[in-house]
């Protein structure tokens, strides 16, 4: 191999490497990412009032973790769905909920959302509405697809 062809080998390297680190020091559009939560908020939103425990299960990641008072921790959207379908078949069945701070790490691989939430049902010996009221964080993580999916979702509610 000629001395020449060695160098430019060597040149399109150095070229290689520097563009990889140039890509990675891009800086991250975190107000894109809040965005991208915000709109992914409204129609979780959405899914909870159409009761399809499918849609609300796809908000999650698949190692998802939801924590709930008084509940034990449910792994993985597969538990996510079934619990959800449960909870949604309640009579008189409501779920809102609102984000008050969204924050994303300045790397753009985590994010993390704080609000509140009111959940209502029926009283299966009254009928009368029980309605619940709290707080939530959430963290999120984006997936392979640059799709943000909660990876943690832990309640709490404000009386016991």
């Amino acid at each position: 191999m000629s001395s020449r062809a060695v160098l430019l080998a060597c040149l399109g390297a150095l070229l290689l490497v520097g563009c990889d680190r140039a890509a990675r020091k891009r800086p991250v559009d975190t107000a894109k990412i809040v965005d991208a939560i915000k709109t992914d908020e409204v129609h979780w939103n959405a899914d909870w009032k159409s009761g399809d425990a499918t849609r609300l299960a796809a908000h999650f990641a698949p190692e998802a973790v939801v924590m709930s008072a008084g509940s034990p921790p449910l792994v993985g959207t597969t538990a996510i769905q079934s619990a959800t379908s449960q909870l949604i078949s309640q009579p008189g069945f409501r779920f809102a909920f609102a984000s008050d701070r969204v924050d994303v790490a300045a790397s753009g691989d985590l994010a993390a959302t704080h609000g509140s939430y009111r959940m209502t049902t029926e009283d299966p010996k009254t009928g009368d509405p029980v309605t619940q009221a709290g707080s939530y964080a959430t963290v999120y993580k984006p997936g392979a697809n640059g799709v943000w999916r909660a990876v943690w979702d832990i309640t709490a509610p404000s009386q016991p």
